[in-house]
């Protein structure tokens, strides 16, 4: 039998466990997990990686953290017990009001597959020396401005505007902006735009932002599914996360897309696509157009192709011929003064269609067609803005968003707090 107990002179409460009539022991596994929490960050891509952000999320047991305030993180590398500016979060609470799961961000700068210790404090008498500066907010009516990128609140048009250098995003309202599901007869369907959508602000900065969109969207004759739509900014690069996912338990559906209008300037664009070979070319007018298709067939074949031409009319441009059928999900669409590296998560690793489409309007579209029905659809798309020139090695940059670090939370936390790992940390 276990119930509750305060250890003198401490006001730390513990489990205690009945052992008979008079007989008490102190629970010390969660005894000392009540004070700190390991964590390790790993770097598995083989990539230097420079304040890049680290999102961790910590379980916590029913009462043993009270407040987001009572939290610090400290390295452990070197025995250095340096505190690491670090925002808190709490993701969700247990009945009593305390935190059951923490999210925790902060930035490290971490070499080629090295893996860093550090252990999060908490409890009362416990403070953080702050998050520090970063990303801020600003509110509006219809909209919401994050740095240097404005979201509107509705999820369509999902980017406002995104100026670094100069105004990256069509302000006219001409281009296809947001998420976009098509059904079986080929009908598009906006994720967004009406009065339906709930919007709220689930991690406020100033390291680390996170907008959620929920809503239906409605199919015509009494279908109308649940979809979410999430955008995620670090502080520390200059990148937009948006994911979109989608329950479609009948099957109505065919493909999930995403759409961006760019303001790129003066023609010509260069653009590349993470071919096994590197393929890259260039939009000179308003009418060029170029698409990268790659297909994933159930039998397991895989096969791209990159098509080029006037919108409408494109040709074979390169095909994966007798090289090894690899094409990665990202590339460069390139300006006279700015860059947008994109990348879209789990390219090819379902059988499917997988297509990115740029065009000479700036029109930047990433869709995926599963081969089969399926129950859930789910893309993600990274958009990073970067000014000219590119350095030298920014091919880095696409993998590096879709290879996060990994933030592994010591297993006997979830143990004491009763919790499952996230099935990413598994």
């Amino acid at each position: 039998m276990r119930c509750l107990a305060v250890l003198p002179g401490t006001g730390l409460a513990v489990v205690m466990t009945v052992l008979g009539p008079a007989a008490l022991v102190p629970d010390i596994a969660l005894a000392q997990a009540g004070r700190s929490v390991s964590l390790r960050v790993e770097e598995t891509t083989g990539i230097r990686r420079t304040r890049y952000p680290v999102n961790a999320r910590v379980p916590f047991p029913e009462g043993a953290l009270a407040r987001t305030d009572q939290v610090r993180v400290l390295s452990d590398e070197d025995n250095s017990d340096e505190e690491i500016p670090a925002q808190f979060t709490a993701a969700s609470r247990w009945g009593d009001g305390s935190v059951q799961w923490l999210q925790v961000d902060f930035n490290v700068s971490i070499g080629p597959e090295a893996t860093w210790g550090y252990r999060v404090e908490y409890g009362p008498g416990v403070s953080s020396v702050g998050p520090g500066r970063g990303l801020s907010l600003a509110e509006e009516d219809d909209a919401i401005q994050v740095g240097r990128v404005r979201f509107g609140k509705t999820a369509a048009p999902l980017l406002r505007s995104v100026s670094y250098r100069s105004e990256i995003i069509t302000t006219d309202g001409s281009g296809r902006n947001g998420f976009e599901v098509e059904g079986l007869d080929g009908t598009t369907y906006a994720l967004g735009g009406d009065t339906g959508v709930m919007f709220e602000v689930v991690r406020g900065g100033p390291l680390y932002v996170e907008l959620r969109y929920a809503g239906r969207v409605s199919l015509g004759a009494g279908a109308d599914l649940p979809f979410v739509v999430t955008v995620e900014m670090p502080n520390s690069k200059s990148w937009v996360k948006v994911t979109a996912s989608l329950d479609d338990p009948d099957g109505r559906l065919r493909a999930l897309s995403f759409h961006t209008p760019f303001a790129m300037g003066v023609h010509p664009w260069v653009w590349d696509f993470g071919t096994d070979r590197w393929t890259y070319g260039s939009l000179r007018t308003e009418d060029s157009s170029v698409v990268l298709t790659n297909t994933v067939g159930v039998d397991g074949g895989i096969g791209w192709r990159v098509d080029t031409g006037p919108k409408g009319q494109e040709r074979a441009y390169e095909t994966t011929g007798t090289t090894r059928p690899v094409v990665a999900g990202w590339g460069h669409l390139q300006g006279g003064t700015d860059v947008v590296a994109f990348a879209m998560d789990r390219f090819a690793r379902a059988p499917g269609t997988y297509r990115i489409a740029l065009d000479g309007t700036g029109q930047a579209s990433f869709r995926v067609a599963p081969a089969r029905s399926v129950t859930q659809h789910r893309l993600t798309v990274y958009q990073h803005y970067v000014g000219t020139p590119v350095q030298i090695g920014a091919a880095t940059s696409p993998p590096s968003m879709l290879h996060p670090l990994v933030a592994r939370v010591g297993p006997a936390q979830y143990t004491i707090s009763g919790l499952e790992p996230p099935l990413d940390a598994r």
